[in-house]
C-alpha cells in the first residue's frame, strides 16, 4: 500500500466518523518496538532474512521477490508496510515464522521454519530485521 493510499484511507476513516463517541483519528497504532538483540543477533538476522525470505518478500520486503513476481496467484506480504507493522506484534511473527502460513490461518506458500525455535536470539534477530523494513507515514 503506498503512502498516498494510506493518506486517503486515514482521511476517509476521519470523514465517515461521524457518530457521538467515535475517535476521529488519521494516527496509526503504534509500532511495537523490535526485540532487544545484540549485534550479531541483528546481523544474523539479516542473513536468515537474505537466505529464507528474500526469494518471496524480496530484498527491500516489499513482496517483490523473484518467486513472488513470476507467480502472481497469491499476494506476498509488503514487510515494510505501516499499516501492516502496526497492526502485528512481535509474537505474531515469532508464531508466523515459527509455523508458516497453514500454521497461523494465512496462505498456504508461506513455508515454516520451525528449526529457528532453537536459537531464541536468532529468531528474534530476524523479527528485528523485519521491523526494520517498516516505511514511515508522512
Amino acid at each position: 500500500m503506498s503512502n498516498n493510499t494510506v493518506r486517503t484511507l486515514g482521511a476517509a476513516l476521519v470523514m465517515m466518523c461521524s457518530a457521538p463517541g467515535c475517535q476521529k483519528t488519521t494516527q496509526l497504532p503504534p509500532i511495537e518496538a523490535a526485540p532487544l538483540v545484540s549485534a550479531e543477533a541483528k546481523a544474523a538476522g539479516a542473513t536468515l532474512y537474505s537466505e529464507l525470505c528474500v526469494r518471496c518478500h524480496g530484498v527491500s520486503g516489499w513482496g517483490d521477490g523473484p518467486e513472488a513476481l513470476a507467480s502472481r496467484k497469491v499476494r506476498v506480504q509488503d514487510l515494510g508496510d505501516p499499516v501492516w507493522q502496526s497492526n502485528v506484534s512481535n509474537d505474531r511473527l515469532r508464531a508466523v515464522i515459527l509455523r508458516g502460513g497453514p500454521g497461523v490461518r494465512k496462505s498456504p506458500v508461506m513455508p515454516a521454519f520451525p528449526q529457528l525455535a532453537k536459537n531464541k536470539d536468532e529468531l528474534d534477530g530476524l523479527v528485528a530485521y523485519v521491523r526494520s523494513l517498516s516505511r514511515s507515514v508522512q
